[in-house]
């Protein structure tokens, strides 16, 4: 009779298995957002299994993990296919933000300290220097280190979690899309206008300033997006033409 493996070992099999998890799972991600596997384009699992060396069930959980991000789509019938990146879509990433991220901006109001408001002011101060020099791949990063920093005040690590499900979505697209001339200016006019409202702990008009950051950035992206690269497909504009009509 065979005894069962001590609990080191299972333990060790578990963090192994967890890591090539991992491991694939971060390689699809980045095959997607890097536009290496296009939007619509079929996920086979056993051809990612072969390609890896690996077998079939640290893939589905990858996949599956995609598909809680938003990236994926599994359908019974038809497998896994990178979901299709278009303007209804671009648009409820924000929609999702604008609320969620707009609602924990209003808590902070209440909670940021004179400290932490000097924080803000220190990384507004060198995201300005970034866009005056033209260092414009500073810019998407110290971003995403001012809102993150008013987030985290609020202690809401799990509406943290779920803002940042999209982050790097939302990053990847930002740096195919580009800025239209101008906006970088505007988002230091509604960095430090944040600032400001935060500061004197008026949570709804810090909220007000939210929302119209965030539907700037949509437009923003949207229009980039339509101009620099076949992001949207011809559906997808009518789908999205409707939408706004509606």
């Amino acid at each position: 009779m065979s005894s069962a493996p001590p609990p080191e070992a299972a333990e060790t099999d578990l963090a192994l298995g967890r890591t090539i998890y991992q491991r694939v799972h971060e390689r699809l991600r980045n095959d997607i957002l890097a536009g290496r596997i296009p939007p619509g384009g079929r996920l086979k699992i056993a051809d990612i299994a072969r390609r890896h060396g690996l077998s079939q069930m640290p893939v589905r959980e990858a996949l599956q993990q995609l598909q809680g991000e938003g990236l994926v789509i599994l359908s019974p019938n038809r497998g896994a296919r990178v979901r299709a990146m278009d303007a209804a879509f671009i648009r409820s990433l924000f929609d999702i933000r604008e609320a969620l991220e707009g609602f924990l901006t209003r808590q902070a109001a209440a909670c940021l300290t004179p400290a932490l408001i000097e924080q803000l002011r220190g990384l507004q101060r060198r995201y300005d220097a970034a866009v005056e020099s033209g260092d414009l791949r500073a810019c998407s990063p110290l971003n995403r280190e001012f809102h993150e920093a008013i987030l985290r005040a609020t202690g809401n690590h799990e509406a943290i979690r779920l803002l940042n499900q999209h982050t790097a979505l939302i990053a990847a697209l930002r740096g195919r899309a580009g800025y239209a001339p101008g906006r970088l200016a505007t988002i230091r006019q509604e960095h430090w206008a944040l600032i400001e409202a935060l500061e004197r702990g008026d949570g709804a008009a810090a909220q007000r300033v939210h929302a119209a950051h965030v539907r700037r950035a949509a437009e923003d992206m949207l229009a980039m997006l339509r101009a620099a690269a076949p992001v949207l497909l011809p559906e997808a504009r009518t789908r999205a033409g409707l939408l706004r009509r509606a």
